[in-house]
């Protein structure tokens, strides 16, 4: 299949308004209704509780939103009731038959919306609780996180929105769960055939403001990156014969520049992607260091839930393979209602003014799919 016919296919899915979704590079898998809904519940086994599952029903796969907080409920696994995967094989149907799926939804716009207020006086403050801990060595690392509310005039179209994100952020995960969508460049992890691939990042610069020179240069920035990839590599190479690690570069998504390292490597035999999800989340670029102390941290101090931003998200297999993007550059629509999430990591060094600006640029691809940029 060329890169045009796989495009034209996910563009025709697309408007078939799906009920889940999951687009990256050259692989796409869209859900229409719910067959199943399985119940991960809550603690550290619920991947591994979430696998066993589906393995016990004949679904070949299942889409899953996980919460960050494994203490809280609230994460979705869901099994659809037709399911389409598009990759360079074709198009074809892994649950159900083209007769399942809604005709093309005719050509709608966003409604009218407005953002509620930006919190950034909250923000200073909590930057500056967290700073205060740092110093005094609970923790080397916390990353914090935003919440803000959006309004429109009517129902927010769910499939626009993922529209949206998967045509302006090429090369992000980009998810539909249960209303939850957004547009992630950070691979948590992917098993495929005893191969892992994961993606550690840190920091968000725009590479066209001349303010942005030398940012990914700076001592605190290099260690926050540090501190993320470091906690990867620990985790991966407990279940790996073989891990490799990629230099430090600068990587682009949509318009949005981060420090990134790469890992590749081989699994033992028996290895699940569940198994790596248990031990990578949550990473210290989504939490911080040490993980225990920051995540503590993190529920005394934010005020909100976190629901299911910066937690796992993607799509498994029952035979224990899969995909899994960092829940980030996300919201959650709700009718004519949106819930917006980002962050920032905190470490020594920080300045609560720059962290804000470096969330307002993690919001943009969310506020342009929605219309308020």
């Amino acid at each position: 299949m060329t890169a045009e016919i796989f495009e034209s296919a996910v563009r025709d899915a697309l408007s078939r308004v799906p009920d889940s979704a999951w687009i990256h590079r050259d692989l796409a898998l869209f859900g229409w209704g719910v067959s199943t809904r399985i119940d991960a519940g809550t603690g550290a086994d619920r991947f591994d509780r979430a696998l066993r599952r589906l393995s016990a029903t004949t679904a070949p796969v299942a889409l899953a939103s996980f919460t960050f907080d494994e203490n809280d409920a609230g994460s979705v696994v869901v099994i659809p009731r037709a399911l389409m995967k598009i990759d360079a094989a074709g198009a074809r149907f892994l649950m159900g038959d083209p007769s399942d799926l809604p005709p093309s939804a005719p050509p709608t716009v966003l409604p009218r919306g407005h953002l509620g207020d930006s919190g950034l006086e909250v923000w200073m403050r909590l930057v500056g609780d967290a700073l205060d801990a740092i110093r005094e060595r609970e923790v080397e690392k916390v990353v914090l996180s935003r919440r803000l509310s959006a309004w429109f005039e009517d129902q927010v179209p769910s499939h626009l929105v993922l529209s949206n994100l998967a045509r302006n952020e090429r090369g992000s995960h980009t998810f539909l769960v249960d209303g939850f969508v957004g547009s992630s460049p950070e691979l948590l992890v992917s098993l495929a055939e005893g191969s892992v691939r994961s993606i550690s990042l840190a920091g968000s610069a725009d590479p066209g403001d001349p303010a942005s020179a030398g940012f990914f240069d700076t001592e605190k920035l290099t260690r926050e990156h540090a501190l993320a990839a470091d906690s990867v590599d620990t985790a991966l190479a407990l279940f790996c014969t073989r891990l490799g690690r990629s230099e430090r570069t600068v990587a682009t998504y949509g318009d949005i520049q981060h420090l990134s390292t790469v890992f590749e490597g081989e699994v033992r035999p028996g290895t699940t992607v569940t198994d790596l999800l248990a031990a990578l989340h949550p990473t210290a670029a989504v939490a911080g260091t040490p993980t225990k102390t920051a995540v503590e941290l993190i529920r005394e101090l934010e005020g909100h839930q976190r629901d299911r931003y910066a937690g796992p998200v993607g799509w498994f297999d029952r035979d224990g393979e899969g995909e899994f993007a960092i829940a980030l550059r996300c919201g959650e629509i709700d009718g004519a209602e949106a819930t917006l999430y980002t962050g920032a990591g905190i470490v020594d060094g920080s300045d609560a003014a720059m962290e804000f600006e470096e969330t307002q640029i993690k919001l943009r691809p969310m506020l342009g799919a929605l219309g308020l940029s």
